[in-house]
């Protein structure tokens, strides 16, 4: 009986099957001798004469150096082990250069069947992108998730102590100071469901995955109702904000993100534990970029109080809680912008949200 895999019927059957297939003769005078059935010439594109052997595979369908020397290593070591245990085939998924500068997810098999060596290509494409987009939901999710208890907790420490100091005080208030705290109690509460509120409305529950939606903000109104939110404490503090916008004054961009970011801006401030101090927010409208800055003037970080935040400099106070402003930019740098710190050299600290635009339009 004939061997198959000796004669050119082989060949013709490769060409009947649908799954891209290289056939590699593993002759002595041509070890190297590559076979590309139609199915691989109309999925993945190359031909025998871009690749003639099997470097030249390697280095087109793996362009990137460090990469390549990563598939080879591991192509290298599963054909080893297989050698080893007796088995005639090992696989490996790779992400593959196609000859049409796309990028395509294939299960890769080699199967030795006597003098040829078979390499056949099965399509994850689906899967893998699949994979990812459920790993960005579930990053996502943890994230968000860290969000709301950071700044879920401001507002309900607040309501704690408050409610301390009723207990404690637990005489005749004056019904003026009554009122106070009753108000006081009212807007921490209403802050602390505004968030949560915001949060589950931004997360499409049946996606699993946060939604970004760019509106014009007007800021004039937007930094209005935050301040409500911080006034009590920057009282207490003599912290005074104070806006200094330049026309057009608005920013395009998606509201929950930057009330995260200005949130988690202020309260780091806050809690840093300094008095008498003019907190300025400006605005920038560049061709490219708009920007809002938060500008402290008498805050100066160390270089050697380390967070990365990208920038003129890493520095953060280690004294604060700087998580949410870690989650402020990770949030951020995925949704077209930018978290950067500046050191002033009139002793102050600005941080600046950075939209770019050609990112949110």
């Amino acid at each position: 009986m004939k061997n198959l895999t000796d004669s050119a019927d082989f060949l013709k059957i490769a060409d009947l099957i649908v799954t891209p297939l290289i056939v590699v003769k593993n002759a002595s005078s041509n070890p190297d001798h590559l076979y590309f059935n139609k199915a691989f010439i109309t999925q993945i594109g190359y031909t025998v004469n871009s690749v003639p052997n099997l470097t030249a595979w390697f280095e087109k369908a793996y362009p990137d150096e460090h990469y390549r020397n990563e598939i080879i290593y591991c192509w290298n070591k599963r054909k080893a082990i297989s050698e080893e245990r007796g088995h005639s085939n090992f696989h490996l998924e790779a992400r593959v250069f196609c000859a049409d500068e796309s990028y395509c997810w294939y299960d890769i098999y080699e199967t030795q069947i006597n003098n040829l060596t078979i390499i056949t290509f099965l399509n994850i494409d689906d899967m893998e992108k699949k994979n990812e987009l459920l790993i960005n939901a579930i990053q996502q999710k943890n994230l968000l998730l860290s969000i709301i208890a950071h700044d879920v907790r401001d507002p309900l420490l607040n309501i704690r102590t408050l409610l301390d100091n009723l207990s404690y005080k637990n005489l005749d208030l004056e019904k003026r100071k009554f009122d106070k705290i009753v108000s006081d109690l009212d807007l921490r509460v209403d802050n602390a469901i505004n968030i949560v509120n915001s949060t589950l409305l931004r997360i499409g529950i049946e996606r699993g995955v946060f939604i970004f939606q760019p509106d014009v903000i007007d800021l004039e109104l937007f930094l209005k109702r935050r301040y409500e939110d911080f006034s009590r404490r920057m009282e207490e503090k003599n912290i005074q904000l104070i806006f200094k916008l330049e026309h057009p004054k608005a920013i395009y961009y998606d509201r929950f993100i930057l009330e995260i970011a200005f949130v988690n801006i202020i309260n780091y401030i806050i809690n840093d534990n300094k008095q008498n101090s003019d907190i300025i927010i400006s605005n920038v409208d560049e061709k490219r970029f708009s920007s809002l800055i938060i500008t402290d003037e008498r805050l100066r970080y160390e270089l050697d109080n380390n967070i990365t935040l990208p920038g003129n400099h890493t520095f953060v106070n280690e004294k604060s809680d700087n998580s949410g402003l870690i989650g402020a930019q990770k949030i951020i740098e995925e949704n077209g912008g930018q978290l950067l710190t500046h050191n002033k050299s009139y002793n102050g600290a600005a941080w600046e949200i950075r939209i770019n635009k050609q990112d949110v339009l």
